[in-house]
């Protein structure tokens, strides 16, 4: 269960297969191997040893997996750090995750600059600038010293639970959490996916999400775990993605579902061949059921959607074919996973009831960094809660009914916005939608639906309570809505609903 040795083993059995391709150039394990065991010598001579903590700054490229499987092999924490987010919040990161290292991406180099002093100092000499460029900013050429170290293997005293990485969550609830990773849980975790999906050791893989990202830097790791062959984009671009999936015959890949929108919205998507496709997933945040549809149409039953977080890895999954008859699962438990739905006072809810979602499993991350009562806030006698809200039917199939921070009570009625919004965003002139409660003299809340229209259309409140009334109970309707030019998200793209719920609840006399 230990990833940092898992390359040379691949390396060993397969020398000489491709393992990672990006833009016009590729390697060998043997290549790849000896690079990366030239990546962890440099870091040891920078001072990083096992328990430090290596900041990444970067867009996806093959240096990201080297620094990736690099300090798994020394024991080093790697934490990835989000390029869209604002300086300050770089910093945070870096100082709060005590990071003494950082490799920085050539397009970042003037950001860096920028970065509040405490964070720079925390860096101090070891900086690494990735490319062929020359150094700057008092830091080290990436290259340079790769080409002076040495390619024998490193040595560490590692064990399952060594920290691999801390995940900072996109904070869609607060203050980002950092959530520490282990060599246990992402070993189990490549494990699981491999009997849930049916993989082997000749897969192609192709996940264009950020590799700050848990699930893409990961779906791509799995492959080099098992020998298969990493394509790699810098960023993702629908046309460029389907090119690369008909050039090099992928074999499976991970989306979000903004990119499967993308693709689908390309006119041409239907003349790629992605008939090599035999394991198309999307996670991240929930499917809009047309969406899903249409990736049905388009992709056939490679289509498969799971629910999963930074601080568990896949939860639940469910394939194409269980789609098409428990519309809106999520899927039943994961390899070893096992759940259970509480209430309010911790009773397990029958089912079909609403209820906290409680888990256990081997991917289980093993607490948040430097915040005891944060991690002990999310567990229950072993069980751990993200403090979702979910029901199971008679099968054992989960479905997400939403966040407990975004639950409305609305006259002593518990609505759950997801199932409204689900709705809104099957309207042709609604391209995203939010509802949230807001204050309400009679009601304690009522439902406020905050809506970004399709470019060049028109709505109002009317309309879409009359398309709302067809499809949903009385009490369900948007009592009213705002037009936006766009949605508060946090960095990963989640919807931030408390954003949009401050304004409305800043100046009321109560709070529900």
């Amino acid at each position: 269960m230990l990833m940092g040795r898992a390359l040379a083993r691949s390396a060993q059995r397969h020398p000489d297969k491709t393992a990672v391709i990006f833009e016009d150039r590729s390697w060998t394990y043997r290549e790849f191997n000896a690079r990366v065991n030239r990546l962890a010598h440099a870091l040891s001579g920078l001072g990083l040893g096992k328990g430090d903590k290596l900041a990444v700054l970067a867009l996806n490229g093959p240096e990201y997996l080297e620094i990736y499987h690099a300090t798994a092999k020394l024991g080093v924490w790697m934490v990835p750090i989000n390029h869209r987010l604002k300086a300050p919040d770089m910093a945070y990161r870096i100082t709060h995750s005590q990071a003494s290292g950082l490799a920085l991406g050539p397009e970042f180099v003037l950001l860096y600059d920028s970065l509040p002093a405490e964070a720079r100092r925390a860096v101090g000499d070891c900086l690494l600038i990735l490319g062929e460029g020359p150094a700057v900013n008092g830091g080290h050429s990436y290259e340079e010293l790769l080409a002076t170290s040495s390619e024998e293997e490193p040595e560490a005293n590692l064990h399952p639970e060594d920290i691999l990485f801390i995940g900072y969550t996109g904070g869609t609830t607060g203050r980002s959490k950092g959530a520490l990773t282990s060599n246990r849980a992402i070993v189990a975790g490549y494990l699981y996916k491999v009997l849930d999906y049916g993989l082997g050791q000749g897969e192609v893989t192709l996940n264009p999400g950020p590799f700050w990202h848990t699930a893409p830097r990961n779906f791509t790791s799995l492959a080099l775990y098992m020998g298969g062959t990493a394509v790699v984009m810098k960023s993702f671009n629908a046309a460029q993605y389907l090119r690369l999936v008909q050039k090099h015959k992928v074999t499976y890949s991970f989306l979000v579902p903004t990119m499967f929108s993308a693709i689908l919205g390309l006119e041409d998507h239907q003349s790629y061949d992605t008939s090599s496709l035999k394991v198309l997933t999307s996670g991240g945040s929930p499917m809009p059921t047309p969406v899903k549809e249409a990736a049905l149409t388009r992709f056939g039953p490679v289509l498969y959607e799971f629910y999963a977080a930074t601080e568990t890895l896949i939860i639940t999954n469910i394939t194409a074919k269980d789609m098409l008859r428990k519309k809106r699962s999520v899927g039943p438990p994961a390899w070893d996973v096992f759940l259970k739905l509480l209430d309010e006072d911790g009773n397990r809810v029958p089912d079909g009831e609403v209820g906290e979602i409680y888990l256990q499993g081997p991917s289980l991350f093993s607490g948040y960094f430097r915040d005891e009562e944060k991690t002990a806030a999310a567990m229950k006698d072993g069980w751990f809660t993200l403090g979702d809200m979910g029901r199971l039917d008679g099968d054992g199939f989960l479905y997400i009914v939403d966040r407990r921070t975004d639950m409305v009570i609305s006259g002593g009625e518990n609505i759950y916005p997801s199932e409204v919004e689900e709705v809104l965003l099957r309207h042709p002139k609604v391209a995203e939608a939010a509802v949230i409660g807001v204050p309400d003299a009679k009601w304690g809340e009522v439902l406020k639906a905050v809506v970004v229209l399709r470019e060049g259309q028109s709505s109002s409140l009317e309309e879409l309570q009359g398309f709302c009334a067809q499809r949903l109970a009385d009490y369900l309707k948007p009592r009213s809505v705002d037009f936006v030019e766009e949605l508060p998200r946090s960095p990963v793209g989640k919807i931030l609903k408390r954003k949009l719920r401050d304004q409305y609840w800043a100046g009321s006399e109560f709070k529900v």
